[in-house]
């Protein structure tokens, strides 16, 4: 019972590796939707048309500051923000939401991330 446990747990990882991220891995350190920081663990990216809905963030200066699934953007000042392979991946954030390439912060190579627009 326990092996099949853990097998289906393994498994759950590696597809949601292979699915990129869902709205369980919202919270409100990284992906929650926001109007204030108050809201967030740290700060919120206020809505706009690069953050529809608003999004709750941690700063960064490096992937290894993000959590699993997210990797540090070089915007506004270093955030991270949600890892994608498409605009399905980002679909979980909602309307306006899409995979964006964009700078990696401290690294000067691009990554494609959720983002609005």
């Amino acid at each position: 019972m326990r092996s099949a446990i853990a097998i289906r747990a393994i498994g759950a990882v590696i597809a949601c590796g292979a699915l990129a991220c869902q709205s369980s891995d919202v919270s409100r350190q990284v992906g929650a939707r926001c109007d204030r920081s108050s809201e967030c663990a740290e700060r919120c990216l206020f809505p706009g048309a690069d953050y529809p809905g608003g999004f709750c963030t941690i700063g960064c200066t490096g992937r290894t500051d993000c959590p699993s699934g997210t990797t540090c953007a070089d915007r506004e000042g270093g955030v991270c923000l949600f890892e994608c392979a498409s605009d399905a991946s980002c679909a979980f954030l909602g309307t306006g939401w899409g995979c964006k390439s964009v700078d990696l912060r401290g690294g000067g190579i691009k990554v494609m991330v959720c983002a609005g627009g």
